[in-house]
C-alpha cells in the first residue's frame, strides 16, 4: 500500500468517530418522538368525510380546503382539489367572523353531521337561502355529511 493511501485511510479512521459523535449529540438534543402518532392515526381528510365514513358522524374534525361556492354568510362549499379526487362538502358556519371568500384556503374545525333539511339548520344558523338555492342544496346534500363549523381560519388568499 502506498504512503498516500495509508495516510488517507488513517485520516478517515480519525474522522469517522468524530462523525458518530456529532450524530450522537444531535440525537441527544432532539427528542426521540417528535410526532404525535395518535394525532396522525386519528387525522381526517375531506375525502374521509365526503366518502361517508359513518364513524365520523358526531366527531369534531379539522380539515383544510379551498372555499368553493359561497351560498350565504353562514353556508359555503369546501373543496379539496387533488387530481382525480375532487371532493366537496357543505359547511355551516355558526360564527362567521372570518369573511368567507371564494377560492381562499381555509381550515375548518367542527362537528360532522348529516344534512336533513333547511328547517333543521335554521334553528342554529341564519340562512338566507331562496327557494332555488334550498332545492339545489337539498337535492345535492340530502342525507350526506356536512360540517357544522365551530371555527373557520383563513390560511391563504388565492
Amino acid at each position: 500500500m502506498g504512503l498516500r493511501k495509508l495516510m488517507g485511510l488513517g485520516l478517515v479512521m480519525l474522522l469517522l468517530p468524530a462523525c458518530s459523535i456529532f450524530y450522537e449529540d444531535e440525537a441527544a438534543i432532539t427528542p426521540e418522538e417528535t410526532v404525535d402518532e395518535t394525532a396522525i392515526d386519528n387525522a381526517s381528510t375531506l375525502g374521509d368525510v365526503t366518502d361517508g365514513r359513518e364513524d365520523l358522524i358526531g366527531e369534531i374534525i379539522t380539515v383544510d380546503g379551498k372555499v368553493g361556492e359561497v351560498v350565504d354568510s353562514s353556508t359555503f362549499k369546501l373543496e379539496q382539489e387533488k387530481p382525480l379526487f375532487n371532493k366537496e362538502i357543505l359547511v355551516m358556519n355558526a360564527n362567521p367572523d372570518t369573511p368567507i371568500i371564494e377560492d381562499n384556503w381555509v381550515r375548518v374545525t367542527g362537528e360532522v353531521g348529516r344534512f336533513v333539511s333547511k328547517e333543521e339548520l335554521e334553528k342554529d344558523y341564519d340562512l338566507t337561502w331562496d327557494l332555488d338555492v334550498e332545492q339545489t342544496i337539498e337535492a345535492e346534500y340530502k342525507n350526506k355529511p356536512i360540517i357544522l363549523a365551530e371555527s373557520v381560519e383563513l390560511l391563504a388568499v388565492d
